[in-house]
């Protein structure tokens, strides 16, 4: 019995101190304010030449137009005078069958003079035969011949 009532003592007399012993305790600080976030992005610039912007899916021609892969020769308007002769372009494909006939599938058509610039394909020069081009790849520029398809030279597009 003397046991339980030590018990009970210390137990009220832990009461009665327990609160003086939180209110010994320092107050919690104060709530700091949130600190302001500040989100910097990093801009990257690529001059247009010459480098090109490795960002840039290679299809993408700030000049517009297809780009000279997908250009195909359909047809040459030959003059004696180079100011008046035209080149034909297409993007369809173009077959010639083994008796001849000549099968176009559909695509933009474009009808180019010297100087006259289509996608990254710049006209050069246009013989009876062929047309000498200049193509501008990742700032280069490389000159390349186009000939019409045609069953005796082989082709078959």
């Amino acid at each position: 019995m003397a046991i339980r009532r030590a018990c009970a003592v210390a137990l009220a007399t832990g009461f009665l101190v327990l609160p003086n012993v939180v209110h010994a305790q320092e107050p919690s600080p104060a709530p700091q304010p949130e600190p302001e976030l500040v989100f910097e992005r990093e801009v990257f610039e690529y001059p247009s030449f010459p480098r090109s912007n490795p960002f840039l899916a290679q299809s993408a021609n700030p000049q517009g137009g297809p780009r000279f892969e997908r250009l195909t020769l359909t047809g040459i308007i030959w003059d004696p005078d180079p100011t008046f002769s035209v080149a034909v372009l297409s993007t369809g494909a173009l077959s010639v069958a083994p008796d001849g006939t000549v099968t176009m599938a559909p695509g933009e058509a474009y009808n180019a003079k010297v100087g006259q610039r289509i996608g990254n394909t710049t006209i050069r020069e246009i013989q009876r035969d062929r047309v000498v081009v200049d193509v501008e790849e990742f700032g280069l520029t490389d000159r390349r011949t186009m000939f019409i398809a045609s069953r005796r030279q082989g082709g078959t597009q």
